[in-house]
C-alpha cells in the first residue's frame, strides 16, 4: 500500500502510520528551529521580539492552544489539524528562542527531530516488529543517546542538557502513550471520511501534542489539589 493511497480499515498498518507520524513530528522540529532563527536573526522580527513580555504571551498562547486542542480535537478536519500542528510548533520555536540561544534551541529541537527521523527509518525497515513496546523503548534510547553524544561532544552546560532531556523525554513518552489510540483514531477517521494515510498521520502527530496538553492540565490539577490540601490543614 502506498503512503498516499486509499486506506481500507483492515489494511491500516501501524508501521506506515508511525513512519509518517514521526516524519511529521521531525518536520515540526525543523519548523521550530526556522522560526527561532527568524525571531533571533532577522531585524524586522527582532524589533518586536522582546524576550521578557513575549515569554508570558507565548506561554499563554500555548496554554490556550492546548486547551482548544483538548476540547475540540475530535472535531478537527485534516486542514485544521495541519494548521494546529504548525501553530504548536511555531509557538514552541518562539518560546525556545526566548529561553535559549539559537544554538541551544537548535540543539534541543534538533535532537528531538533527529530522534523522530531515526525512529521513522527504524520503523520503515523493521515493519511489523514495531508492534510491541520495544519500539517505544528504542525511540527513547535513540533520543537519550543523541542527547548524550551531542552535549558531550559540544561540551554544553546544564541548561542545554536539561532542554534536550526534557524535549526527548516529553515527546518520546507521549508518543509511546499515543500509539494505541493513534491506530484506533486512524480507523475511525477512515470510516468517517474515507481519508488517506497522510491525513491519519497528521491527526496522529497532533494527538501527540494533545497528550502533552492533557499532561500539563493533569499536572495543574494535581498542583491545585495539593495547594488546596495544604490550605485546608
Amino acid at each position: 500500500m502506498k503512503p498516499f493511497g486509499w486506506l481500507s480499515p483492515p489494511q491500516i498498518k501501524l508501521t506506515e502510520l508511525i513512519v509518517n507520524i514521526c516524519l511529521w513530528l521531525a518536520a515540526g522540529m525543523v519548523l521550530g528551529i526556522g522560526v527561532a532563527w527568524l525571531a533571533l536573526r532577522l531585524p524586522v522580527v527582532r524589533e518586536w521580539f522582546i524576550p521578557g513580555p513575549v515569554i508570558v504571551i507565548l506561554m499563554v498562547a500555548l496554554f490556550v492552544s492546548g486547551l482548544i486542542l483538548h476540547c475540540l480535537f475530535a472535531r478537527f478536519s485534516t486542514p485544521v489539524a495541519l494548521f494546529w500542528l504548525i501553530l504548536m510548533n511555531v509557538l514552541t520555536g518562539l518560546l525556545f528562542a526566548c529561553i535559549f540561544s539559537l544554538a541551544g534551541t537548535a540543539l534541543a529541537l534538533g535532537v528531538t527531530g533527529a530522534m523522530f527521523a531515526i525512529s521513522a527509518v527504524v520503523a520503515h525497515y523493521a515493519g511489523s516488529n514495531i508492534s510491541g513496546g520495544g519500539y517505544s523503548l528504542l525511540m527513547l534510547l535513540v533520543g537519550l543517546s543523541l542527547t548524550a553524544l551531542v552535549n558531550l561532544g559540544l561540551h554544553n552546560g546544564p541548561l542545554e542538557w536539561i532542554g534536550c532531556l526534557v524535549m526527548v523525554l516529553l515527546f518520546g513518552l507521549t508518543t509511546a502513550g499515543s500509539r494505541s489510540r493513534i491506530q484506533i483514531s486512524a480507523r475511525e477517521l477512515y470510516m468517517k471520511e474515507f481519508t488517506t494515510v497522510q491525513a491519519c498521520a497528521i491527526h496522529g502527530a497532533l494527538r501527540v501534542w494533545l497528550n502533552m496538553a492533557n499532561l500539563v492540565f493533569e499536572l495543574l490539577r494535581l498542583a491545585t489539589w495539593v495547594i488546596d490540601a495544604i490550605r485546608s490543614r
